[in-house]
Order: C-alpha cells, then sequence, then structure tokens
C-alpha cells in the first residue's frame, strides 16, 4: 500500500481550507498549517488538529512531505522557490505567478533541485473534464474549442481598480483556469501548440469585467476563451470542443456533467454521497493523489510549472493585444517578461 504522505499548508485563507478538505478527503495528514497571521493560522490548524506554524519553522525544518502554496499569487514565487530549497515537493496554485519573469525564476528552481512542482489546476483532474480529455482524440480533427467562466467578483477584490502590481482582472484572477483547460484539450486533441491570439477586455478594471481571448492552434484551430467578473451571478463554467462528426460539452458550473453528441456520459458514482463536492467534482482531491503517486513511481507530471508558466504566457500576450486595440499578438509572447498582466494592459 502506497505510504500517506504529510502535508504542510502555506497560507491559511479560502483556498488553503479547501485543500485542507481535499487532504483529510484523501486521509492525509495535515502536519502544519503557516500564515502571515498568526490567528488565521491557528485557527486553520485547530479545525483540522494540525500545528500551527510561522514561514520560517516551515523551512528551518522540513514538516512535511508536500507543501501547498495557498497565498495571494504575487507571493507564489518566493514561496515555492523556498519550499523547493527546503526539500519539499510543492503545490503551487493558480495563477503560479504574477509575471512571467517570476514563472521563469520558479521553473530554474524546480529544474534545479530536480523535483517537479505541481501546478494546480485543479479542474483538469475533475472527473467530466478527465472524461472530455479521455475521448477529444477520438472525435477527430476539432473545429470548435471554447472554454467560458462567468462568477461573481469575489470578495477581496475592491469596488472597482485593479491593483497593477497584483496581476490582473477577470483573465488573470478567473481566466487562468478555462485558458488552461483550452491548452490541455488541445494538446489532447493533436492541435499543437499555440501560436498566436488577439484580446478584448470589457469594463477593465470594474466589477463587471469581461475578457475574450481569440487563441490560434498549429492546426489551424481557433479557440475561444471567456471569462467575466458579473456580480450576483451564479457561477456558469462549461467547456465544449467538437470535431465534423461529434461535440462534447463539459460542464461544470452549475452542476458537473459531461455530454458526447447531447447524450450524458456516466463518469461513475460521486466518491462521497455530497454532490457536487468541491474536493472530489473539482479535482482538488484527485489532482493530489496523482501528483503524489507520480512522485512516488517515477512517472511524469503532466502539470507542472511549465503548464503554469504557458498559462501566464496567454494571459500576458492577451492584455498586451486588448490593451493595443485587439492586435494579433504571436505566441510565445516576446514582451517585457517582468511586467504583470496588468501593467501590460496599461503601458
Amino acid at each position: 500500500m502506497q505510504r500517506r504522505p504529510e502535508v504542510v499548508l502555506w497560507g491559511a485563507g479560502m483556498v488553503a481550507g479547501v485543500q485542507a478538505a481535499a487532504c483529510q478527503a484523501l486521509e492525509w495528514r495535515v502536519a502544519a498549517v503557516g500564515s502571515r497571521t498568526d490567528a488565521r493560522a491557528i485557527e486553520l490548524a485547530g479545525s483540522i488538529h494540525a500545528k500551527s506554524a510561522t514561514f520560517e519553522q516551515l523551512l528551518s525544518r522540513r514538516l512535511g512531505d508536500l507543501a501547498i502554496v495557498a497565498t495571494p499569487p504575487a507571493a507564489h514565487v518566493d514561496a515555492a522557490v523556498a519550499l523547493l530549497d527546503a526539500g519539499y515537493h510543492v503545490v503551487v496554485e493558480a495563477p503560479m505567478a504574477c509575471t512571467l519573469a517570476g514563472a521563469d525564476r520558479l521553473i530554474e528552481a524546480e529544474t534545479r533541485v530536480g523535483r517537479p512542482v505541481l501546478y494546480s489546476e485543479h479542474l483538469a483532474a475533475a472527473p467530466v473534464i478527465d472524461g472530455l480529455l479521455a475521448r477529444v482524440d477520438a472525435i477527430g480533427a476539432l473545429t470548435h474549442l471554447s472554454a467560458r467562466a462567468t462568477q461573481a467578483p469575489p470578495s477581496w477584490r475592491p469596488e472597482d481598480g485593479v491593483d497593477a502590481h497584483w496581476g490582473g482582472g477577470a483573465l488573470f484572477d478567473l481566466g487562468v483556469h478555462p485558458v488552461g483547460l483550452t491548452l490541455r484539450t488541445a494538446a489532447e486533441s493533436g492541435a499543437g501548440r499555440p501560436v498566436s491570439l488577439s484580446a478584448v477586455i470589457v469594463d477593465a478594471g470594474t466589477r463587471h469585467e469581461h475578457g475574450t481571448i481569440k487563441i490560434h492552434f498549429e492546426s489551424g484551430l481557433l479557440a475561444t476563451v471567456v471569462a467575466r467578473w458579473q456580480p450576483d451571478s451564479t457561477p456558469d463554467w462549461d467547456l465544449q470542443a467538437s470535431s465534423a462528426s461529434a461535440v462534447l460539452r463539459a460542464e461544470l458550473y452549475p452542476s458537473p456533467t459531461l455530454e458526447h453528441n447531447g447524450t450524458p456520459v456516466s463518469i461513475g458514482a460521486p466518491i462521497r454521497a455530497v454532490s457536487p463536492s468541491l474536493v472530489d467534482d473539482y479535482g482538488y482531491a484527485p489532482q493530489l493523489k496523482r501528483f503524489w503517486t507520480n512522485i512516488r513511481t517515477g512517472r511524469p507530471v503532466p502539470a507542472t510549472s511549465r503548464l503554469g508558466r504557458q498559462v501566464l504566457d496567454v494571459i500576458c500576450a492577451a492584455h498586451w493585444s486588448a490593451g493595443r486595440d485587439a492586435i494579433e499578438v504571436p505566441l510565445p509572447f516576446t514582451g517585457p517578461r517582468d511586467l504583470t498582466p496588468a501593467q501590460l494592459f496599461e503601458m
């Protein structure tokens, strides 16, 4: 039987709480919780019978096997590099970094220590997306690919305005997920790499921000990604891929479903009685289990920091395009690597 890892959480906010629940679902012990705020670390640690710790304590002595970085994006790279150097296997939440230079730095550290970093695109491990990815190559060359994410802006956002040093708005905070799913689906379908894009951002910097990206792939496929803040709305997320003969559609919100040519596809019984479950149906527990299995068996980790950088590359190029009347921008992005998407949009 595979040994269960012990986990430390770097951060004690909402996402750290979800990751803690995923660990509990897998019967993994969370050994310690660290946070910039002692009170938050103590609160989350107490709720899961873990030890609260300072960041310095987590780095001075390795307290677990896996470290999950669940802080705001601007702090991801420094934390991940420090944890790699301290001997942990590292999971980094999306967005992985705020600049491409930061993403480059994390990849350099990953290569230097020889341990893969898991880029936490948890939705790619959601059963409905897993089912779509397993089937997409069999339907033939794609003629359509689209991903959409609409939801209310998070409570931590200001009423209006974006801190340009933070990263960006809807296409950064929310758009990383549909962009990541689009890239994974295109790769699984054989569409090749993304070669260029154009983008439009409407109501930039507000709680109604709406971004659209058109991505061209080597095969000639044109994919569309939409990310939108819509106050007081129910989350509405989906992914659709179609060829000349078949259509696959995965709905994530409001209820996870997978259809093939309009017919529901069975994706198995729920792991737990409560459904839909954020931990299971949206991929948090499955991605952690796969990552640990890959580590223990030596298999490649498909969603490393290189995928995180590719997603950020698209996001940066999209902001550059949107700030210049939707010009076509080649990929990989060749613009400034030390600026956030919001800064690229504004300059």
